[in-house]
């Protein structure tokens, strides 16, 4: 427990909560990105056209529309312990499906399986942020534990293909070596992870009113919604154009080991984005800080076509400082936002990732049909820069929550 600055009231945190928290996070990212990096053998095997891939790479996104919701009431129903235990045990038990897999729909059935345990996990983490940690402290937990994903996107994208794979000599034993990565994850959660006793209490407290006043709450809340539109063009270019990076990078004309080095820079700056900017924006206003992401990542995405060399890495490292800042940024606003708070997050947090998803499934299965129709993914990457700046306009209708 340490001292508000501001006031006499004291800031709750739980810093070691937050550690394996952010484990959890990074065993996510790991599944979450390792199929993107190994596109090329998984195509080849299982004799798959592009748009066959995007939908594929998409497939776990659609299940998270469905799932997110229930999965929000899920959260609020049996806490963090309990949920993210189960979330990381599914999203272990889809990189051993993908093991699995012998075509199209085997291997879709495997990815969409990720989407059943991935929103327990995008869900009950910032439950345990909202729930842990009050005043400043929770503004910076949201920006330390979401570094946790992108952690493990860079670890999936570089070591893939320059590591794992050529150890353990085939796309499918790669996928078994993940699953047990994030087994092993999901059981020291549950055995050194508990729930703290206001974090039990308010959410038996709190489990029926999320299915009746809370949701209602929630729905009802205009703040609510503008924030979860301006997520789903987060997730739209976030899933569309990292997973598609290696491809695209390979497009023109590297090796699949150097795309993937490539392609984890904007995960790397990503982390370092998160933080960083979430220090500015408690400055300027987090809106204004997050309209001026979405001009630089439209901009970035509009030259990665045409950047090559020293160029191109730059641009990737801009776009990935800026994408990785918009999630934190969202989520620490929509949980001080006073319709929401810590005993409604999971409800919130589940309609913010149930839309944010349907981008998410959207951006893949774009750039991939393009890809097919026009035969590069330039268009694709225009496509996604439009809607980026589209965004802006409910970013100028946001209002800056007060700190939770």
């Amino acid at each position: 427990m340490t001292p508000c600055t501001a006031g006499d009231r004291p800031e709750r945190t739980d810093w070691g909560a937050l550690a394996l928290a952010w484990a959890v996070y990074f065993g996510f990212g790991v599944v979450s990105v390792s199929l993107a990096a190994l596109i090329t053998p998984v195509r080849e095997d299982l004799a798959l056209s592009y748009a066959q891939v995007g939908v594929v790479l998409g497939a776990w996104q659609l299940a998270y529309i469905v799932v997110s919701y229930p999965a929000g009431l899920f959260v609020d129903r049996v806490g963090s312990r309990r949920a993210l235990t189960l979330g990381a045990l599914l999203v272990a038990g889809s990189a051993l499906g993908r093991a699995l897999a012998t075509e199209f729909w085997t291997l879709s059935a495997a990815v969409a399986l990720f989407g059943c345990g991935g929103p327990i996990v995008s869900i009950g983490l910032p439950k345990v942020v909202a729930s842990r940690f009050t005043g400043r402290a929770r503004a910076v937990a949201a920006g330390i534990y979401t570094t946790g994903s992108s952690t493990g996107n860079v670890a999936a994208l570089a070591l893939t293909n320059s590591l794992v794979l050529p150890l353990t000599g085939s796309w499918r034993a790669t996928c078994v070596v993940y699953a047990m990565l994030v087994g092993a994850i999901a059981l020291a959660w549950w055995l050194l992870v508990r729930d703290e006793r206001a974090d039990s209490e308010r959410s038996a407290e709190t489990a029926s009113a999320a299915f009746g006043d809370t949701w209602r709450r929630v729905l009802g809340a205009r703040a609510v919604w503008l924030v979860v539109i301006v997520g789903f063009a987060g997730f739209m270019l976030g899933h569309g154009f990292r997973n598609w990076l290696p491809q695209i990078l390979e497009s023109k004309g590297l090796s699949p080991r150097d795309a993937g080095y490539l392609a984890a820079l904007p995960g790397i700056a990503g982390i370092f984005g998160s933080v960083l900017i979430a220090r500015l924006a408690a400055r300027v206003g987090r809106k204004w800080v997050v309209a001026g992401m979405l001009v630089v990542i439209a901009a970035t995405l509009a030259t990665v076509p045409s950047a090559v060399g020293p160029a191109l890495a730059l641009v990737l490292c801009i776009q990935g400082f800026c994408a990785g800042a918009i999630l934190p940024l969202l989520l620490s606003m929509l949980m001080d936002l006073r319709e929401v708070g810590a005993s409604a997050m999971g409800a919130a947090a589940g309609i913010y990732f149930a839309v944010g998803e349907i981008g998410g499934f959207a951006g893949p299965a774009v750039m991939g049909l393009l890809k097919d129709l026009t035969g590069s993914f330039t268009v694709g990457l225009l496509v996604l820069a439009a809607v980026t700046t589209l965004m802006l306009i409910p970013t100028a209708l946001l209002r800056e929550p007060a700190r939770g």
